[in-house]
């Protein structure tokens, strides 16, 4: 991101001035409105949203940081997130043009793009590892810890490769089935805690296809824990996962059960998945399905998450 800062007008002076005065002023919200402005330029969308919000901790009631969020966090796809920044401005003000122009113009849901997922990943990163074990009860990395051990994987016997592996949650799980484990994950928040853990070989911060495409490492295992319900139609990604499989290796994840037909995004921005979509891909992949089961993944407002968690051989 850095070399892309430097080509926006010569601005990179300007960051480092912007970034020490906020060091010794650091509630100066003129500053970090001004320095979010240039990380939006250069692309670094993440950056920008998270100094917005410092701005709020600042002054709660900033109707233009308000309307910025929302723009933002529209520009990114979700609208839900949106709604809710333009709605907190007009109840402050009513009569706040920008956000009953923001509210009207908010897009339809369309499908989850890199930039999307990155910057709420990097905005959970933080808390991520006890919400999902405390309050939503998490077990998705168990479920594919215990259907490896059905499938008679020893312990420190395979590479593996963990998709989406976030903060290191699911390499835990995995970690004693491991010769080597590496790892890739879209937000590089996610995997600064990921490497904090050292439990990985190779960390990459990539989008998991692009990743398997360019790479020229193959593995035993690889898993996607609670992360292809950030991926539409999975026949593509599950191919390219074929591809850097070793002979008679294995593909182990879990996707949220869907009610219909091949795949819904929900209004909670996730993908849910059919049995038979999920069956197609594999199949399509040249993948071998060895076991499906139904499985409550998490718990979100105490109601379970109903998944499906399988293994499939190269």
């Amino acid at each position: 991101m850095e070399n892309q800062l430097t080509e926006i007008g010569g601005p990179q002076s300007e960051l480092e001035r912007l970034r020490e005065k906020l060091f010794m002023v650091p509630h100066d919200t003129a500053a970090m409105r001004t320095l979010a402005t240039l990380l939006e330029e250069a692309g670094d969308l993440p950056g920008a949203i998270d100094l917005h919000q410092r701005a709020l901790r600042v002054d709660p009631y900033h109707i233009p940081v308000l309307v910025d969020l929302g723009r933002l966090w529209n520009q990114l796809g979700d609208t839900e997130r949106a709604r809710s920044w333009f709605t907190r401005a007009l109840s402050i003000d009513a009569d706040c043009a920008e956000a009953s122009t923001g509210l009207a113009d908010l897009v339809s849901p369309g499908e989850l793009t890199s930039s999307y997922i990155s910057t709420l990943f990097d905005q959970y990163a933080e808390h991520f590892d006890e919400d999902l074990t405390v309050t939503l009860k998490y077990q998705a990395p168990v479920l594919i810890a215990m259907a490896l051990d059905r499938c008679g994987i020893g312990e420190s016997a395979v590479d593996i490769l963990d998709l989406g592996c976030g903060t290191g949650l699911s390499g835990l799980a995995m970690l004693r089935f491991s010769r080597t484990l590496d790892g890739v994950d879209l937000s590089p928040m996610m995997v600064g805690r990921a490497r904090a853990r050292g439990i990985y070989g190779d960390l990459a911060v990539a989008e998991a296809e692009q990743f398997l495409t360019v790479t020229d490492k193959s593995w035993d295992v690889i898993t996607a824990v609670d992360m292809l319900n950030y991926v539409g139609h999975l026949t593509p990604l599950i191919r390219v996962v074929a591809s850097r499989l070793r002979p008679g290796g294995l593909l182990a994840g879990t996707v949220e059960r869907s009610e219909g037909e091949g795949f819904i995004l929900t209004a909670k921005r996730r993908y849910t998945h059919s049995g038979d979509h999920l069956k197609n891909a594999l199949s399509a992949a040249g993948l071998s399905l060895l076991e499906t089961c139904e499985a409550d993944l998490r718990y979100e407002a105490g109601v379970p998450v109903v998944g499906l968690v399988f293994v499939a051989r190269r």
